[in-house]
């Protein structure tokens, strides 16, 4: 399972990495700490988002390895070839 880092530090993250990346193509967004409130509200809401996708992309990889696990057989009923 993923740990999840908090939302403030994430949506840091998250919001300079996006800045970095944009940067590279020539767009300019204020740094993180130059960020007014509601600037900041936003990103960290994207932060949430974030956190509940990863949630949900970790409970459907959970739920297809169940499917693929009750689809294989156990060892013991495998039969060597032959």
């Amino acid at each position: 399972m993923t740990t999840m880092p908090d939302t403030v530090p994430l949506a840091r993250h998250y919001y300079e990495t996006r800045r970095e990346v944009l940067a590279a193509g020539g767009a300019q967004l204020t740094p993180w700490y130059q960020l007014d409130p509601e600037e900041r509200a936003v990103a960290v809401t994207e932060a949430v988002i974030i956190q509940e996708a990863v949630r949900r992309a970790n409970e459907e990889h959970a739920v297809l390895m169940a499917v693929l696990a009750s689809r294989l057989p156990a060892a013991d009923e495998v039969t060597a070839p032959g």
